[in-house]
Order: C-alpha cells, then sequence, then structure tokens
C-alpha cells in the first residue's frame, strides 16, 4: 500500500523541505527568525531564498511593526519617502543594537584601563576599525589602547603631547589623529606608528585654547576659547584657510561635518550656526530653545539628523535635507538615576546607525537609547558613576572616558 503524500512507509510525517513551502508560509516563518539569522545565512542557501529575503515588502512590514507607533527621527526627515528607505537596514541595525546592549552584561566583554592618565581624560577616539582606542587628558598627555586583547595586553603608550589640557580628539583619516589643546595648539600624529617618543607630524597654531576639531581630507577646523573657528589644511600647515569670527559672540563647544560641506558649530553664546564650505559663508545661525540657562553641548550625525544634546536633560533633531537645518523634535531624555544630579547635562552623543544613540553625561551612566519619541533605554551602562567626558563608537567597540581619569571599553563578543 502506498504511503500518504508527506508521510514515510512508517507511517510518520516525512521532512518538509523550505524550499518548497509556499512562499506566503516561507514569509510568516521569516517573522520569526531574527534578522542577524535572515541576512547573513538564509538569505544565501539558494537563489530563491535569497530574493524572497530581500523582498522589501517584507522589511517594510517588519520596520512598520518595529516602530511601535513611535516618532522614528530618521522618518521625520524632508527627504524620507516610505517606498524607498532602506527598511532592511532600519530593521537589521535596530534589532541588532537592542539584542546586543539589553543584554550587554553576555553580550559583551568590558575593560577598564587605569592608571596611565592622573588627571581627568577628556577625550576618546576609536581607531584602526575598533581595534585601538585613543584618550587625551588634562594631565597634558595622550594614551594609545589595545582593545583587541585588552586583558593580556593592553599596550599602553603614552605620549606627553602638550603643553596645556588636551580637550578634544579628532580622526584625520585611517592613519592619522589629531588633538587639540588649551596651549593654542592642533596636532597631527601617525596613528600606526604612536609611540612614547612619537613627535606629531605637523602642528598648527592657533590664538586661544582649541576646544573643538574636526576634519576631513585636506582641512582641519578648531573650534577656540573665543568666538573663532579657524580652519587649515595640512599640506601648508603655516598658512589659515580661513578664519570664522561672526559666526558666534562665545566660545565654540563643539563643532562637526556634515556631508562634507557643512561645518556645525555650537557655542557657549546658546546659537547654533552652519557654514557653507563651499560658498564660503554661514547659511544659518539658530537658538534651540528659549531657556535662559540652556547651552547645546554636543553633536553626532547619521541620515540627514543631527542629534545636538544639551544641559537640560534634552536632546534635538534637526533635518538636514536639503541644507535647511530645521528643528523637528526636542526629546526629553531619561530623568537621571543619581539624586545629587539636579538636570541632566549630556556631555557625548553618538548615533553610528539607524539602532541607536548613545549619551553620556555628569550622572556618570551611558544610556543607549532609541532614536525614538519617546525614547526607548535599551539599556544603562554605569561603571563608578563618574562623570562621563566623551564616548565613541565603531566596528562594535564602545569607549568611554570619565572625569575620574579612567577609561571603559565595551566590546561586543
Amino acid at each position: 500500500m502506498n504511503s500518504p503524500e508527506g508521510a514515510s512507509a512508517a507511517g510518520t510525517p516525512s521532512k518538509i523541505s523550505l524550499d518548497s513551502l509556499p512562499i506566503e508560509i516561507f514569509l510568516m516563518i521569516c517573522e520569526h527568525i531574527d534578522t542577524n539569522t535572515l541576512i547573513r545565512s538564509l538569505m544565501y542557501v539558494n537563489k530563491q531564498f535569497y530574493d524572497i529575503i530581500n523582498n522589501y515588502y517584507l522589511w517594510k512590514k517588519r520596520g512598520m511593526r518595529t516602530t511601535n507607533d513611535c516618532e522614528v527621527a530618521f522618518m521625520r526627515a524632508m527627504n524620507y519617502e516610505e517606498d524607498t528607505f532602506n527598511w532592511k537596514q532600519f530593521v537589521w541595525h535596530t534589532e541588532l543594537e537592542d539584542s546586543c546592549w539589553s543584554e550587554y552584561e553576555t553580550k559583551t566583554t568590558t575593560t577598564v584601563f587605569s592608571g596611565a592618565h592622573f588627571s581627568e581624560v577628556r577625550a576618546v577616539l576609536m581607531a584602526k576599525d575598533g581595534n585601538y582606542c585613543i584618550s587625551a587628558s588634562s594631565d597634558r598627555s595622550i594614551c594609545l589602547w589595545n582593545t583587541m586583547d585588552a586583558v593580556r595586553n593592553p599596550v599602553v603608550h603614552k605620549v606627553d603631547s602638550h603643553l596645556g589640557w588636551v580637550w578634544d580628539l579628532g580622526i584625520y583619516d585611517d592613519d592619522h589623529f589629531l588633538s587639540g589643546s588649551w596651549d593654542s595648539k592642533v596636532k597631527l600624529w601617525n596613528t600606526s606608528n604612536f609611540m612614547p617618543s612619537s613627535q606629531p607630524i605637523h602642528t598648527f597654531s592657533t590664538d586661544a585654547s582649541v576646544m573643538s576639531i574636526t576634519s576631513k581630507e585636506n582641512f582641519i577646523a578648531a573650534g577656540l576659547c573665543c568666538p573663532k573657528i579657524i580652519a587649515f589644511d595640512p599640506r601648508e600647515p603655516e598658512k589659515r584657510l580661513f578664519e570664522l569670527l561672526r559666526s558666534h559672540s562665545l566660545s565654540i563647544i563643539d563643532l562637526c561635518l556634515i556631508e562634507d560641506y557643512y561645518l556645525i558649530s555650537l557655542s557657549a553664546d546658546k546659537t547654533v550656526s552652519v557654514y557653507d564650505l563651499r560658498k564660503n559663508k554661514q547659511v544659518k545661525s539658530m537658538l534651540l530653545s528659549n531657556e535662559m540657562n540652556m547651552l547645546p553641548m554636543c553633536a553626532s550625525y547619521y541620515d540627514n539628523i543631527l542629534f545636538i544634546g544639551d544641559n537640560l536633560e534634552c536632546m534635538y533633531w534637526l533635518d538636514c535635507s536639503h541644507g535647511k537645518f530645521d528643528v523637528i523634535q526636542v526629546v526629553s531624555l531619561a530623568k537621571p538615576i543619581n539624586d545629587y544630579v539636579q538636570k541632566y547635562r549630556l556631555n557625548c552623543i553618538k548615533c553610528t546607525n539607524y539602532g541607536s544613540i548613545m549619551t553620556g553625561g555628569n550622572e556618570g551612566v551611558v544610556y543607549i537609547l532609541t532614536p525614538t519619541n519617546p525614547p526607548k533605554v535599551i539599556t544603562k551602562l554605569q561603571n563608578s558613576g563618574s562623570e562621563i567626558t566623551s564616548i565613541d563608537y565603531q566596528n562594535d567597540t564602545l569607549v568611554v572616558g570619565y572625569i575620574s581619569s579612567d577609561v571603559q571599553v565595551w566590546k561586543k563578543k
């Protein structure tokens, strides 16, 4: 007697191959499989799987469910179009960040570097695809740390780099980084052979203490402890490209570059200024808030949205589409967890993908947040409770600098 279809001769059901399933059922199964498995493994089983898993509507449906009716920063941009948005990348980043950081105790390793600096760490920076981190301190030194095998081989190279507090760091390219100091100097260093005896490749002189730096190829900008921004070209280190004197009335707290031609400056005069490098002129100046004591403290850019953190528990979304730089949302952040902190001051903010925004400030906690309003707190990373001055994130590695002089690294397993 012939066995019925789908059953073995012994009467037990035979295995059904996934590639023989109707598309509708296969899509339903995909909805219950994590994105990382779908993208990195299952979609490469065969061409049919690839076409199905790469389907735009699969990811759009999953992405809309992920937003959970919250406003998402990237979907508020003027040039956002639902039918062309990269839903696959959005879902992938969102699920990866949530999965990792919500279970960071088991899914990351952490190392605290202590003892090299004897004063506050003012800036940290990831380099070489996250395999090394750089820290700068008020003790006038810069340290290079190994994050690949931090426990057994931290490889600390320390250079007494400046004659004043080292206040900011910046990546220039894959092999070089920048430091800015209260000695009114910006220095360009070689990352690959940074040793205790290292000397800077170039030294750029400014007119006041350097508070912030940013750069791109053949361009370095320094924001000073006065209402001035100075730009240099490393090919002609003695020559200044330009000086911005009228953009602000007080010192420059932070600088960032957007799309290589917009220079954004945050000032102690409470304003944010936009300078178009192509037109060589300021195109916008704005007050983010009417609060008397509000100061813009830090900024980070990703996919048309500029995130700015202030000293009064707020984050601002600016739509950078078409050079508009309009404030589209003011987001209230989580209240401080320490009773002695009256207001949460954001000292640093970092957004590197669609999945999360990382903030650090005066209460000594790194918040991993979703880029939504209201923001979901994925997790809180708390070490000693010492104030956080700087964070950076690259290639699944997070580095944090503290007032206590420590540097801490979290690395995804």
